[in-house]
């Protein structure tokens, strides 16, 4: 009995073992559907590469090299309004060059200023990079900022696709010079500030809210009265948080650097924060959203040619009409931020670099050939065609006499005694080249015959002589052109000569006419939401555009 009890119990464990070993099977192949299952879910970080995602590994990469590759800062999302009917700054014409500051007449035009001076220096400067920058050899550099990237052409705008899990940012820094000063400065900020010395080495922390003496004390910065390196640099610890100085609002962080007795102040701001800043000044936020992002791509690309061209300097710009006029938070505009960010890292090259992106307020019908102005023939600056129909600085008229142009001229030791005559050919019809005017009409040279003599002065320097908006102009000696037939004159009669100055536009005349790009932009199809492109590559001869971050 106790036999067979015995075989039952032996029997009834194989059976048992079978059945379980069974159910292992079985579940086993549960789990091994579910595996299945599973990898259908979206692919891990370690085999992204086996993905479709592998196809940007195999994008060419672009031979630009970022100019920092400090990550940049989340935007802050600062949305002040500010209502404006023009722009308040100017550059030479309420946004040209530097020559001539007054502001623009008329509040249906901005007096914002040109992304540029007319100094000669900047584009002779670039003229000469041409061949430099074709032995720029291609990178592999995994820091490049086209490394990793897929690129593709929508609307011929070189777009960079990264997965979220790969995306770097490598938005530079741009170091803004707000001035210099000998007296004590206040800084304040809604966060932590921590105090860093020349070597990047953190030496206090501020409280929020503080408000903190700034300094200079024999050749070193002092911050609330304690000296401390003859560079000191103030950053809110959260990055998100502007900073006050002397009671206007910046982002990024604020340089203090000790300089023969002064300090210099920057601002080291993200380059999109600080465009933020910069294209409410230059444009009237008004504007169709076209011409607002036209400005923004050339702010951007003219403040990256810039930074490159002052590697080696204690700053990269100006916060005046030397560079572009930037107003931190406290003027920005919803309207020109929202331009910003859509246009986000997109900037215009040729030869792969970033080109010198110069602008002016109004072209007055036609821009100019670099080479008529400053002498140095830049590819992407020709004359071209501009639509802009303003009144108020399109066309101008200034009334004087002979003896007020014969002091001017006198004052600027080119005098010549008794004005008889000015030696120009006629302003005709654009697109017709002279030896004393430029492809657009402007004038490149004028001589002035007087009683002692004569003498020859170039269209830059006539322009500032006689504080004139352009060098788009001609006179009319006794004739007013209101009520005449348009024909020059430039003969005088030795009386009381007076002398009308008719003229059209307003700055250099190179590159992007702003009132041209908001006239084109109302010209703009509905629904083409890149249209911007459009108007730079009217006003950029073979320019590229190119999303570089």
């Amino acid at each position: 009995m106790k036999t067979k009890r015995l075989q039952l119990m032996i029997m009834a464990t194989l059976f048992l073992g079978v059945n379980i070993g069974g159910a292992s099977v079985a579940h086993g192949a549960t789990l091994q559907n579910k595996g299945t299952v599973v990898t259908k879910k979206p692919t891990p970080k370690s085999t992204v590469s086996n993905t479709t995602v592998s196809k940007v590994n195999t994008t060419k990469k672009s031979s630009f090299r970022p100019l920092a590759t400090k990550p940049a800062a989340k935007p802050v999302t600062i949305t002040k309004t500010v209502s404006k009917s023009t722009a308040t700054k100017s550059a030479t014409t309420g946004k040209a060059t530097t020559a001539i500051k007054p502001a623009a007449s008329g509040t249906s035009k901005p007096t914002a200023k040109p992304a540029v001076t007319d100094e000669k220096p900047v584009v002779q400067k670039r003229a000469t990079e041409k061949t430099a920058t074709k032995k720029v050899v291609k990178t592999t550099d995994a820091n490049s900022i086209q490394a990793n990237t897929a690129v593709i052409t929508r609307n011929k705008v070189g777009s960079v696709v990264t997965p979220t899990t790969e995306r770097k940012e490598n938005m530079p820094n741009v170091r803004v010079l707000l001035g210099s000063r000998s007296s004590d400065a206040t800084v304040t900020s809604t966060a932590n500030m921590v105090v860093l010395n020349s070597g990047n080495g953190q030496v206090s922390t501020i409280s929020a809210n503080r408000g903190t003496s700034i300094g200079v004390r024999g050749g070193k910065i002092a911050v609330n009265g304690k000296t401390i390196d003859s560079v000191v640099t103030l950053k809110p610890a959260n990055s998100d948080a502007p900073f006050l100085f002397e009671g206007k609002g910046y982002r990024g962080g604020l340089t203090l650097r000790a300089n023969n007795g002064t300090m210099m102040v920057i601002n080291a701001v993200p380059l999109e924060d600080y465009l933020y800043g910069v294209v409410p000044q230059e444009v009237v936020p008004s504007w169709p959203a076209a011409a607002l992002e036209a400005q923004a791509v050339a702010a951007r690309t003219y403040a990256l040619h810039t930074m490159e061209q002052n590697k080696g300097k204690f700053y990269d710009v100006s916060n005046s009409t030397d560079h572009q006029v930037y107003s931190g938070v406290s003027g920005e505009s919803q309207a020109t931020t929202n331009a910003v960010n859509k246009t986000k890292g997109i900037v215009m090259l040729y030869d792969q670099r970033p080109i010198n992106a110069l602008f002016h307020s109004d072209g007055g019908g036609y821009t100019e050939d670099s080479v008529n102005v400053w002498g140095s023939d830049v590819p992407y600056l020709k004359g071209v065609k501009d639509f802009s129909t303003g009144t108020s600085t399109s066309n101008w008229t200034v009334t004087t006499s002979r003896q007020a142009l014969e002091s001017k001229l006198n004052a600027a030791s080119k005098g010549v005694g008794k004005l008889k005559s000015i030696q120009l050919t006629p302003l005709g019809k654009p697109g017709q080249q002279t030896y004393d005017r430029g492809v657009s009409g402007r004038i490149k040279s004028a001589t002035f015959i007087g009683t002692s003599g004569k003498t020859t002065v170039d269209g830059d320097a006539l322009r500032s002589i006689l504080g004139l908006k352009s060098t788009l102009f001609d006179f009319y000696v006794n004739h007013n052109p209101a009520k005449g037939t348009g024909k020059a004159y430039h003969s005088f009669t030795g009386k009381n000569d007076t002398v009308y100055i008719k003229g059209h536009g307003w700055g250099h005349g190179l590159g992007m006419s702003q009132w041209g790009a908001a006239e084109m932009a109302k010209r703009a199809n509905p629904g083409d939401t890149n249209y911007y492109q459009t108007i730079l590559r009217h006003y950029y001869s073979g320019i590229t555009l190119k999303k570089m971050y």
